[in-house]
């Protein structure tokens, strides 16, 4: 067949209900750090990228707060980096390093995704019976193994007892929408009720900062029935510290300094990882396993990466150990 005619035939299946979700092919990756991913066959990957390029991902970006900065198009890392910045620079100025950060995290959020909740968040939002229909079948179309579940303490909510009905696979790109979206009442909690003005959120990594410690244990019940509501836990990494303890968020560690300056710097695991990534460029460079432009590029990543942050030492080490002097070695 050619490709028009497969694509006719996805046509027809979506349009007359009977297309399917395929089966997934999982497997693992190790950097930045060990996770399994889930892929689809090519078809369903090509009506994922309809779905969300053209109805969800534009509707969703219209209806969540300025500080959601994950999986939107002109938003990212360095979007959500820069923007917190420049709101503790704001909030340093006017109340120098009196405060407390409030930082929480997901306990494994894409793999506790529940099911119903999900469904009913997301579709609320569609009127095409045949998109829902859709949407409910690729969230329906994977579960978290029980034992998984069970190791970290998460309740399993399949009616069935055969599936866990929680989940869904960090490959698909739905995921990366529904992840985006999901904790929007979170962010309407924060933002809106509390008010907070010093907040950001990455998909399932969130901080806050607020000058009254009372105001910001508040918060965290707040946002404890909250995401419980969601059928989702806090992990142990969410917590309460001052602000003279600096924070580390996506990466990057902020410095508050006694005489009132923000400082960004590289956090101590990423420095190790990049070590370790130009060490092993260097090795592969030269037993001829890739080309020095393979290498000239990944040192343009390694200086995008660190052009955000004070880091000039840092990336003069990295330069010394891609540069090859020594007789034997290539130029």
């Amino acid at each position: 067949m050619t490709m028009l005619s497969h694509l006719n035939e996805l046509h027809s299946e979506l349009m007359s209900g009977r297309y399917k979700v395929g089966r997934y092919h999982s497997f693992i990756i190790e950097e930045p750090k060990k996770r399994e991913i889930q892929t689809l066959p090519y078809a369903n990957r090509v009506v994922q990228h309809v779905i969300c390029d053209d109805l969800l991902a534009p509707y969703f970006l219209r209806h969540t707060i300025v500080d959601n900065c994950a999986c939107q198009e002109g938003k990212g890392a360095h979007f959500a980096l820069d923007r917190f910045e420049r709101k503790l620079k704001d909030y340093v100025r006017q109340h120098g390093r009196t405060g407390y950060f409030l930082k929480c995290d997901i306990l494994k959020y894409f793999p506790s995704m529940p099911h119903t909740l999900l469904k009913q968040t997301v579709c609320k939002h569609i009127q095409d019976e045949k998109i829902k229909k859709i949407v409910r079948d690729i969230i329906d179309s994977y579960h978290s193994g029980k034992s998984f579940l069970t190791k970290y303490g998460i309740e399993p909510l399949g009616a069935d007892g055969k599936t866990t009905g929680r989940g869904i696979p960090i490959g698909n790109q739905t995921s990366q929408v529904f992840g985006m979206f999901y904790l929007d009442k979170v962010d309407r909690l924060v933002k809106e009720k509390l008010r907070f003005k010093v907040y950001s959120r990455y998909m399932d990594d969130f901080v806050l900062l607020h000058q009254d410690l009372e105001v910001v244990k508040l918060a965290l019940e707040e946002i404890k029935k909250t995401v419980k509501e969601l059928g989702l836990y806090l992990n142990d990494k969410t917590q309460i510290f001052p602000i003279k303890n600096g924070v580390t968020y996506l990466g990057f560690r902020f410095i508050m300094t006694e005489d009132g300056r923000v400082v960004k710097v590289v956090k101590k695991a990423t420095k190790r990882r990049l070590r370790w990534r130009a060490r092993l460029l260097k090795k592969a460079y030269l037993e001829d396993l890739i080309p020095l432009e393979r290498v000239k590029s990944s040192q343009a990543a390694f200086h995008g990466h660190l052009t955000h942050a004070h880091s000039y030492k840092f990336e003069k080490e990295l330069e010394s150990k891609l540069t090859f002097e020594h007789k034997g070695e290539k130029e």
